[in-house]
C-alpha cells in the first residue's frame, strides 16, 4: 500500500490536479482506493487511473461546505461516515497521493466553565487519590490526550476525557485545548459508550444504562447494550474499584 503520510483527518489540502477546490479531510477510513466504489464510475481506482490502486482512500468535504456545517470541527478524529451522511454534507473521496497538505486545523482551546460532563457518566475521582495525577496537568498546563466534546447548547458537551477534564479543575486551570467532534445525540452516546461501558463496574454500568434510557430510544439503548456489555459484565458482582490509573 503506498502511504502518504501526511494525509490524515484535519488537514487541509488542495487536489493536485487542480481539478478541485480545497478542502479538509474530515474521514480516513481503513479502505484502498480499489475497494471504494463510487456511485456510477465504478472504483475509485478505476475513476483515478493515474494514481496507484493501493491508494489509501481520503474522504474531504470542500471548504464552502465545511465552513458551512462544520466550522468548530478540530480534526483530532474523523467525523464518522454515517454522521456525514446523516448531515446531508456533500463529501469526496480522493486517492491518497492525488492530495497534497496545504495546513491543517487547530485545536481549539476552550474554557472549562463552558464544558458540561456527559450525562451518562457514572464515575467519581477522588482528588487525595489522584494527586500525582492531577500535579502532572498542573505542571504540563494541560490534560494529555486531548479530552473529546462536542458543540452543544451553546456550550460543549464531554464524549471522552472526563477525569482529564476534571483534574484541569483540580488542577486550577481556567482553559484547555480539546478535540471537537460534531455528533449528534446518538452518535455521541455510542462515541461515549464505547469508551465508557467496558471499563465500568456493574454498579456504575447500571446508571449509565439507565441514564441513557431517559434519553434514547430503548431499541439504540438495547444495540449499544449488546456490542459494549458482555454477559460477564452484566451478571458479575460490583467491585468498587480506585480510580487512580483509569483516565477516561
Amino acid at each position: 500500500m503506498q502511504s502518504n503520510t501526511e494525509v490524515t483527518v484535519g488537514r487541509i489540502v488542495e487536489d493536485r490536479d487542480g481539478v478541485s477546490p480545497r478542502g479538509v479531510v474530515v474521514n480516513y477510513p481503513p479502505i484502498l482506493a480499489s475497494d471504494w466504489h463510487v456511485q456510477g464510475r465504478g472504483t475509485l481506482a478505476e475513476d483515478n487511473p493515474d494514481y496507484p490502486a493501493d491508494d489509501r482512500t481520503a474522504v474531504v468535504v470542500f471548504e464552502t461546505d465545511f465552513e458551512e456545517h462544520y466550522p468548530e470541527y478540530s480534526g483530532y478524529e474523523g467525523i464518522p461516515m454515517a454522521q456525514l451522511n446523516a448531515d446531508g454534507v456533500p463529501y469526496y473521496a480522493f486517492p491518497e497521493s492525488r492530495l497534497g497538505c496545504v495546513d491543517e486545523l487547530e485545536q481549539p482551546e476552550i474554557a472549562l466553565e463552558k464544558i458540561d460532563p456527559s450525562p451518562y457518566h457514572a464515575r467519581n475521582f477522588d482528588a487525595g487519590v489522584n494527586r500525582q495525577y492531577i500535579d502532572a496537568i498542573a505542571e504540563r498546563g494541560r490534560p494529555k490526550p486531548l479530552p473529546a466534546v462536542r458543540p452543544h447548547h451553546g456550550g460543549y458537551q464531554i464524549l471522552n476525557g472526563h477525569k482529564r477534564i476534571w483534574a484541569s479543575h483540580v488542577a486550577g486551570l481556567e482553559a484547555i485545548p480539546v478535540a471537537v467532534l460534531p455528533l449528534d445525540d446518538v452518535r455521541a452516546a455510542k462515541y461515549w459508550a464505547q469508551r465508557h461501558l467496558p471499563g465500568y463496574d456493574q454498579r456504575e454500568r447500571a446508571i449509565a444504562l439507565d441514564r441513557l434510557h431517559e434519553r434514547l430510544q430503548s431499541t439504540i439503548v438495547d444495540e449499544i447494550r449488546r456490542e459494549y456489555c458482555s454477559s460477564e459484565q452484566d451478571h458479575a458482582t460490583a467491585t468498587p474499584k480506585p480510580d487512580g490509573g483509569h483516565d477516561e
